[in-house]
């Protein structure tokens, strides 16, 4: 057996058009987490799997701005009923952003506000010296840094009035500064706790740019601000669907339900083909061409925050978990929007079983055309395998302290990505049709798996293992891919024991696998892993000893948050430390994706230089002693804490 007789099935089943309408459904929503809007998606989708005649189950997390699941910080209830900003020069009046016509040109949880206000530019703002000899203090700063930051150092700390953002996350050549210059940039404050609030409104590109010439060439500009927001307590809607099994395992489909409207691929996209994904599964089990063993589980909830709340309120749920896929961003038009599909990977210290086999389902779930002479076959959609990168709810059940194996599906790049220009137009059906085919194969057949299909799930994947060795002999750095590889494949093979039995036929899979490599690359001499002894402190620019026979341990079970100022115990630290760590993420080379993958291999038995090793294997960055700066500020947060090594 394999996955191709239930592919035919979905492929009978699944409809692009049907999940498009179901996208566009969706992006009539202003899906802020923890607001009105985000609530009534939610009820839209609890309505939409009735009428398949499932019946959903609603669980309410606190949004409160308080609550913390795995570290997690819950945001806190917020909703805007109206926001404009006027432009003011020698009387004359213009509507520059107005909140009803377009919900981006706020920056979202921005406090109330009223008043006029002389616009000051900043050319980023994000550092101290940005500041010098710029009067900013009861002004609007108009700037291209990131909204929060500046937020910090501009209103909190020098008595701006608030913020005028026109700037956007850039990816040339799909996005680049000249493309696009009307798009309005998805923007958010996320605050923690009860700290210091403000405001901001955002323009587009092209609106910032004629603003920046008029202030250059000695124009006065005054913004005539009215805000009519409110923060409150509240609670937020999980939305997650069963189909049931014979044993008490789940294979796991999730996406994320949030995003201000439209967010049509990102990521109304994934609910509609998870959506679909359920009415094809059901109506398989339905006439009985589909008989699960496990169940299949759905969820949908806020990115990040959701999952973390999620899995924290039942620790079993993750115990229960075989495997997952997580589906963000699957609808693009790919010529419209640039982008590729891509599966994925988790950590090569973290791989599974579960990326070669949903591969393979995407290699045999696309529509081929044949060529000119009739007997060849070609794909016209990209796709792609790439290293882990994070960023979505693939990042907490992937992390080796939750251990699901989780693959993430999605189109990227995308040009019109957290902008109010990704609209349901820009959403392709024979995308989400494919993403789809791909799910519903995936969670079906590892949810009705048996012993034939395990047998052929080992031989895929040390074959698949396999493969991926002869490839890195190819490679710039042969030694260096060939450990990454040989790491990803042992992994590959252990994660198998999820599936249940074949336990004799795993070990011999693995031994075969060993000797495969030492006939192949045993000729390659020992990759150099970095070595560093000391580390340059998170407080400080002196090189300080860093005790690298000691094991960092972990106390959050899950990965540390994009967004360090929202982690525990940012705010207890002094200013001058919180600069030190953000110098310290500046001068570390793929910084954010570094210090995560070090989070994830810290398993309270491995030293520095090991989890340095690991980080090394996945990314050929050497950061063994920012590695260790990063640990002693984990430590001084409390986040984590050290313990002798065993």
């Amino acid at each position: 057996m394999t996955f191709r007789p239930l592919l035919e099935q979905v492929r009978s089943l699944a409809s692009g058009d049907r999940a498009l309408r179901s996208v566009q459904s969706i992006a009539r929503f202003h899906r802020v987490q923890a607001s009105p809007g985000y609530d009534a998606a939610a009820r839209w989708l609890a309505a939409e799997l009735r009428a398949i005649g499932l019946e959903p189950e609603i669980e309410q997390v606190p949004g409160d701005g308080t609550t913390r699941f795995w570290g997690e910080l819950m945001p806190e209830g917020w909703e805007c009923h109206g926001a404009r900003a006027t432009l003011i020069e020698n009387g004359a009046r213009r509507v520059l952003c107005d909140y009803d016509a377009c919900h981006l040109s706020l920056v979202l949880r921005s406090t109330p506000a009223r008043g006029s206000f002389r616009i000051v530019v900043l050319e980023d703002g994000t550092e101290d010296a940005h500041y010098n000899g710029v009067d900013v203090r009861g002004a609007v700063v108009l700037t291209r840094g990131a909204a929060y930051r500046v937020h910090t150092l501009a209103v909190i700390e020098r008595g701006a009035a608030g913020i005028l953002c026109d700037g956007r996350r850039l990816f040339p050549p799909v996005r680049a500064a000249n493309d696009d210059p009307d798009q309005v940039a998805y923007t958010s404050f996320w605050w923690n706790g009860d700290e210091p609030r403000g405001w901001g409104f955002v323009v587009s590109p092209r609106a910032g740019a004629e603003l920046r010439a008029q202030l250059a060439a000695g124009h006065s500009l005054t913004l005539d601000v009215e805000i009519a927001s409110r923060r409150f307590a509240t609670s937020i809607p999980i939305v997650t669907a069963h189909l049931p099994g014979e044993v008490d395992r789940d294979v796991l489909v999730i996406s994320h339900l949030c995003h201000p409207e439209p967010s049509a691929n990102d990521n109304a996209s994934g609910v509609a083909a998870s959506l679909e994904t359920v009415r094809v599964l059901a109506a398989l089990r339905h006439t009985g061409a589909w008989r699960p063993h496990a169940g299949v589980r759905f969820v949908w909830m806020p990115e990040l925050t959701g999952t973390c709340a999620w899995l924290a309120r039942d620790p079993g749920r993750a115990r229960r978990l075989i495997a997952g896929i997580n589906l963000d961003m699957v609808g693009e038009d790919q010529e419209a929007c640039g982008s590729t599909l891509l599966i994925e990977h988790p950590p090569c210290f973290a791989a599974s079983f579960a990326e070669e086999l949903l591969a393979r389902i995407r290699a045999e779930a696309v529509d081929w055309v044949t060529d000119y002479s009739g007997p060849g076959h070609v794909s016209l959609t990209r796709m792609a395998e790439v290293p882990y990168s994070g960023g979505s709810d693939h990042a907490v059940l992937i992390d080796p302290a939750v251990g699901v194996p989780t693959p993430m599906l999605i189109q990227w790049p995308d040009r019109y990505y957290h902008s109010s220009h990704d609209t349901p137009d820009r959403t392709d059906p024979r995308s989400l049709a494919l993403a789809v085919r791909c799910a519903a194969t995936y969670a079906g057949f590892l949810a009705a798996l048996d012993d034939d299909d395990r047998a052929w799930m080992v031989e895929v994947v040390a074959r698949g293992a396999r493969t991926r060795v002869l490839r890195a002999l190819d490679a710039p750095d042969p030694a260096w891919a060939v450990a990454r590889a040989v790491c990803a494949g042992q992994c590959a093979l252990a994660s198998l024991g999820r599936l249940g039995e074949r336990h004799a036929q795993i070990a011999d899979a693995c031994a075969g696998f060993d000797a495969f490599v030492a006939r192949e690359a045993g000729h390659l001499p020992a990759p150099v892993p970095p070595s560093p002894t000391t580390a340059t402190s998170a407080t400080s620019a002196t090189p300080v000893s860093t005790g690298l026979g000691d094991v960092p341990r972990r106390g959050i079970s899950a990965p540390l948050g994009m967004l360090k100022h929202l982690a525990p115990g940012w705010h207890d630290q002094p200013r001058a430390a919180r600069e030190a760590y953000r110098a310290l993420e500046i001068a570390t080379p793929g910084a954010p994706t570094v210090f995560e993958l070090a989070w994830y291999a810290c398993d309270g038995s491995r030293t520095i230089d090991q989890i340095a090793r690991l980080v090394w294997l996945e990314t050929g960055i050497s950061a063994g002693d920012r590695i260790a700066a990063f640990f002693m500020w984990a430590a001084g947060c409390g986040w984590s804490d050290w313990t002798e090594r065993a």
